[in-house]
C-alpha cells in the first residue's frame, strides 16, 4: 500500500522537497509488478529504472536501456522511478518487507 510523504529538506538552500510515494513490497516482486500496483492505485506516467539516480545521472528513468525488460528487473530496495499522480510527478522508493519484520 504506498503512503505518501516528502523526505526532510530546507526550503531556503539547494535541497528543495521532493514528492515520494512509499512502497511496501512483501516479496520478491518485479518492477512491471510494481508499476501495475501503482497505476490500480492511480498513478500514470510511471517508469521504473534498473538503476539509481546519481549526481551524474539524476535521471536514470529517461535512459531506454535501463527501463527495459521490467519484468525480468526485481524491485529494489529505495528508489525504483517515477509516478504521476493528480498532476504531481512523485519518486517511487520501495521498502522491502521480510519475514523478519
Amino acid at each position: 500500500m504506498p503512503l505518501p510523504g516528502t523526505p526532510a529538506a530546507r526550503a531556503d538552500g539547494l535541497i528543495s522537497r521532493v514528492a515520494i510515494v512509499r512502497i511496501f513490497v512483501p516479496g520478491v516482486e518485479s518492477q512491471a509488478q510494481l508499476a501495475d500496483r501503482l497505476r490500480a492505485e492511480g498513478y500514470t506516467n510511471v517508469v521504473m529504472s534498473s538503476v539509481y539516480p546519481t549526481p551524474v545521472n539524476p535521471y536514470p528513468q529517461s535512459n531506454r536501456s535501463w527501463t527495459r525488460h521490467l519484468d525480468l528487473t526485481p524491485v529494489h530496495a529505495g528508489w525504483n522511478g517515477v509516478a504521476t499522480k493528480d498532476g504531481q510527478v512523485v519518486q517511487v522508493y520501495a521498502q522491502l518487507l521480510s519475514r523478519w519484520n
